[in-house]
């Protein structure tokens, strides 16, 4: 077994398997050059920058996977995710967020207060606080905005603000559509304004659920809440109800209407709805539905991200970004 094929057999122990790595791995990276000394070091220097691997470690014998991660790692996961998972996502957010930043010429630009990012938005003639004009606002203050979308990335978490030598940037990876996105990255967002990273720091949030019960969650996450529902709605102690059930698409009439008088997104009325009346959340996800356009949240942030960076990226970086972010 050959130095590289035991650094892919180690991976695989990590659920990194061979099929799973063919997504990211360059055209030039053949048997054939495995089978040398010196492209078996590239192929060791690749994997290593693609998987955030320490170098070190992996050239080993035998070889051993251990993550280059962020010196401050804050996790805040549910029951069902392990550390591995969240190590697995934390690396190919952070490989991904190593390219943006590098290709990104605009130096981070500190966040103001969410209500004066509301105001500035509105001031540009938005109807509401959007997905496509957060996406953004965030990319103008040097923030770079990625969506995660590889089979190496066994559990998604909805999102991870992350710094690296004191620039932020923001990963999602929920599947979720139908303006989930839109919360959790100002969610994030808020993480980064309110001063929760340290220059190279990571928060990983498994899960983000909107609430105020102090005893369920930490305080940092409450803060990031409220900074999120003040920059969504204007003001951090919305609360949605509804004063009578009606059907679907009157729902949804009902959800633009209070959207375009208070400018408040209406997919964003509807799951503040449904956070505060949980048997309402099949009802709104119905009329959220139909209001809703043919393109994902998701498809908006990728499309975002490669209009802001492709052009300024090697074609290695340009290859495993795309295979990061889809």
């Amino acid at each position: 077994m050959t130095d590289i094929q035991s650094i892919y057999s180690a991976l695989r122990e990590q659920g990194l398997t061979r099929q799973k790595l063919s997504h990211i791995l360059p055209e030039w990276l053949t048997s054939d050059v495995e089978a040398t000394p010196s492209g078996a070091q590239q192929v060791k220097l690749y994997l290593a920058r693609a998987l955030s691997l320490r170098i070190r470690s992996i050239s080993e014998t035998p070889p051993r996977i251990e993550f280059d991660l962020p010196d401050e790692r804050r996790f805040k996961r549910s029951a069902k995710t392990t550390d591995a998972d969240i190590e697995v996502a934390v690396a190919l957010a952070q490989s991904a967020s190593r390219i943006a930043l590098s290709a990104l010429e605009k130096n981070y630009v500190p966040l103001p207060p969410a209500s004066d990012i509301r105001a500035h938005l509105l001031k540009q003639g938005n109807r509401w606080v959007g997905l496509t004009q957060l996406i953004e606002y965030c990319w103008s203050c040097g923030i770079p905005i990625l969506h995660l979308a590889t089979p190496l990335l066994g559990k998604k978490m909805d999102g991870i603000a992350m710094s690296i030598k004191g620039r932020p940037s923001i990963v999602l990876s929920s599947k979720r559509q139908y303006g989930y996105l839109l919360f959790h990255l100002a969610h994030e967002l808020g993480h980064i304004a309110l001063g929760h990273l340290s220059d190279n720091g990571a928060i990983v949030d498994d899960e983000i659920k909107e609430g105020n019960n102090v005893g369920e969650r930490d305080l940092q996450e409450l803060e990031a809440d409220r900074f999120a529902i003040e920059l969504l709605t204007g003001n951090a102690n919305t609360c949605i109800k509804l004063q009578r059930r009606v059907k679907a698409p009157v729902l949804a009439r009902m959800a633009i209407e209070y959207g375009e008088n208070n400018q408040i997104d209406p997919t964003h009325v509807l799951l503040n709805l449904a956070h505060n009346d949980r048997a309402l959340y099949p009802l709104c996800i119905s009329a959220i539905k139909s209001i809703s356009d043919s393109v994902s949240d998701q498809s908006r942030i990728t499309s975002s991200a490669g209009s802001h960076l492709i052009s300024g990226l090697s074609s290695d970086n340009e290859h495993l970004l795309r295979s990061l972010i889809g």
